[in-house]
């Protein structure tokens, strides 16, 4: 349909139109796909924010007077029972991992034993509430958790993650009746149902309003057909929460969608199949592709009301991706770990000066007559690691402390995963490029554990290990799922930003287009807003710091340095709306990524976080907060670097080589490494 050429002339409203978004998508020319899949996401938005409580802190940062207390993830305090049932947990799962029994080769999968020994232990019910027989842990407790188990094992924590946050204990717990969560939460904190999230088919990832998965209502139960993949988890025997299209309820195209608890049978059978993936990445997890036909599941296993099933998932998704957030800055330390720790001697305390001699790869290698750790550039790269690690680290935390207070601060959460993981594969593809061309050689250890009777794995003692180059998929599959970073960054962020401005004042103003009115009303609303917000953005205190903990100098100095650069983005995306009023929502690349809004945002929100969680003045991580912050400076003037900051990030670098400083002992000096693969120290091993 064309614009409407005289705003005079009152257009006719469809008969099938039922919302603002859906009238304005129509005017705008957009085919009725595209109004059933845009107006379908923002309505799912909407309603998943409306069962939370509290305003998003990040977007009150924008474009209003924000509490700096909101962006402070608290401290790590679980209850004593809580805390002994994840100590148990990890003592356990190292205990295997040293006997070589933590893992099932054969199958790829973890050993059924580990896993009967976590549920024994309690592991898959600490989320869930202990009246359901859990533990009832907190989530804003679970992120040292997540992180150990990342060290352990990072499937491990993807498991986890799956289990409690995704589905089902979330959505069951969000949305259940009384009777499911009696029906399914005590199995689950048993360990007699894993769980698993049935979003992603074969046409529908990014874009989850293109749903093709359908359960159509016969009587007391549906009908599902449709296919599902790839999904993490599901495993014959367990319990899956699918999110689908209904039929049978009169819910409008766009609007139709559901959230069902499919328990998964114990075999395939004509109305059910299911193939494992084969997965370069999550390898000993069972990933699968399945196909319902016509498989019956009852009515009684719809979670919430019809219609709402995209909200619910969305509300699911926030959660975890602060989980993806902790398990990246875990992966980065690691990384650093592996290029820096002596694997000759990864975890002894008593070698003092003599590790200062030798210590690993960025100390033993040498260019150009000068150890590569020595390079600027080789600091400023592990500078710049660490300092994003930490960030993450805060960002993380963050999220799960105001999931666990009823706060869904949509911005936040995808801020949280796209900073994470960006940091991640940087520092994938720099520590790659320090271990050279080592990081293409096979690794063969692993090879020779999965496939102990193959002839060409005999020689074991000879085998090469190549931690970085053999996991890599590891480290590039973060910035995919849970919403791939370009889709978040230029789709998501933005329409998270700006969705109550919408809702608020141009949604009016196009209501009023449509139907032939000038709109002033909403028109002189608008403009006084953005003049409020302008005139806001210029004050020298552009929040509280009421509640603020541990407030010494510099660190007040930094937040309201970053209170302020957030409320310049708010006049930024303000000018943005009022200069592209009817497209502004395709000005992606505007608002998104690549040195757009969203991503100056992600920067100074990553350096507010990091502050908040500051409790003294302290040089090494004082410096690491300085870095961030001079990152953010430069990002809002359109820069991503300078020699200051380079300098700035080689300085942290430095500590981070230097195994008698804070920083190493903090971070990475009990972090368990491998050989570097051909390396010269060993080369007796291998030829």
């Amino acid at each position: 349909m064309p614009a409407n050429p005289d705003p005079k002339i009152a257009i006719p409203l469809p008969a099938d139109a039922t919302d603002a978004v859906s009238l304005i998508l129509k005017q705008a020319g957009r085919t009725a796909d595209e109004v059933a899949s845009l107006s379908s996401l923002d309505d799912a938005d909407r309603s998943a924010e409306s069962q939370f409580s509290g305003e998003p802190p990040t977007v009150t940062s924008l474009f209003g007077h924000v509490k700096a207390v909101e962006f402070d993830a608290g401290e790590f305090r679980p209850a004593a029972d809580v805390a002994q049932t994840m100590a148990s947990c990890l003592t356990m799962l190292l205990q295997r991992k040293q006997a070589g029994t933590l893992l099932d080769h054969a199958k790829m999968l973890f050993h059924d034993e580990t896993l009967a020994q976590l549920a024994q232990l309690g592991f898959f019910g600490l989320a869930i509430p202990k009246r359901y027989g859990g533990s009832g842990a907190k989530l804003g407790d679970l992120g040292p958790l997540l992180r150990a188990l990342t060290f352990v094992h990072p499937d491990l924590a993807v498991m986890f993650e799956v289990h409690n946050f995704l589905g089902p204990v979330t959505p069951i717990l969000d949305f259940g009746t009384e009777q499911q969560k009696n029906e399914y939460l005590p199995r689950m904190a048993r360990g007699e149902l894993l769980g698993s999230f049935a979003l992603t088919e074969p046409g529908a990832g990014a874009d989850p309003s293109q749903l093709s998965l359908t359960a159509r209502r016969n009587g007391e139960k549906y009908l599902v057909s449709g296919v599902k993949w790839p999904i993490t988890n599901v495993l014959y025997g367990g319990i899956c929460v699918l999110v689908l299209k209904l039929e049978g309820h009169n819910l409008p195209p766009g609007r139709d969608s559901g959230m069902l608890i499919f328990e998964v049978p114990q075999h395939d059978t004509i109305h059910f199949r299911m193939v494992r993936n084969r997965l370069k990445a999550f390898d000993y997890l069972w990933n699968a592709r399945f196909r319902l036909t016509n498989f019956e599941i009852p009515t009684d296993n719809l979670l919430g009301p019809p219609g709402k099933g995209l909200a619910q998932a969305f509300s699911s998704l926030a959660k975890g991706r602060g989980g993806i957030c902790v398990n990246s800055s875990a992966k980065i330390f690691r990384l650093l770990a592996q290029v820096i720790v002596d694997p000759s001697a990864p975890n002894d305390k008593n070698i003092g000066t003599q590790q200062t001699a030798r210590g690993g790869w960025t100390a033993f290698r040498t260019t150009f007559g000068k150890r590569i750790g020595d390079s600027s550039r080789i600091q400023s790269w592990i500078g710049r690691a660490t300092t994003h690690a930490l960030a993450s680290r805060a960002l993380g935390d963050l999220c799960f402390r105001l999931g666990a207070n009823g706060v869904r601060d949509e911005t936040l959460g995808m801020i949280a995963k796209v900073f994470a993981t960006k940091a991640l594969l940087q520092t994938a593809i720099h520590a790659y490029q320090i271990q050279g061309g080592r990081s293409v050689h096979t690794d063969e250890r692993r090879e020779a554990m999965r496939h102990p009777h193959d002839p060409t794995n005999a020689n074991s003692e000879a085998a090469i290990e190549n931690y970085i180059g053999e996991n890599i998929h590891e480290f590039l599959i973060a910035s995919v799922y849970e919403g791939p970073n370009p889709v978040l960054a230029d789709v998501g962020g933005p329409n998270a930003m700006t969705r109550g401005i919408r809702s608020r004042y141009l949604e009016p103003i196009g209501l009023a287009n449509i139907q032939g009115k000038v709109g002033l009303s909403s028109m002189a609303k608008f403009a006084w807003f953005v003049l409020r917000t302008m005139v806001g953005s210029l004050h020298p205190w552009p929040g509280s710091l009421v509640g603020v903990s541990n407030l010494f100098p510099a660190k007040r100095r930094l937040v309201w340095r970053a209170l302020h650069r957030n409320r310049v983005l708010g006049r930024r995306i303000l000018l943005t709306i009022a200069r592209h009023q009817k497209s502004f929502i395709d000005q992606h690349f505007q608002l998104g990524d690549e040195g757009g809004i969203f991503d100056q945002l992600s920067c100074t929100v990553a350096t507010l976080a990091y502050t908040m969680s500051l409790d003294k003045p302290d040089d090494d991580y004082g410096l690491v907060a300085h870095a961030l912050d001079l990152e953010s400076e430069l990002r809002l003037r359109g820069l991503t670097s300078s020699p200051k900051l380079q300098t700035t990030w080689a300085l942290i670098g430095q500590q981070m080589l230097d195994p008698q400083s804070r920083l190493y002992a903090d971070l990475i000096a009990d972090i368990e490494v491998s050989d570097i693969p051909l390396d010269p120290r060993f080369v007796e091993r291998f030829i």
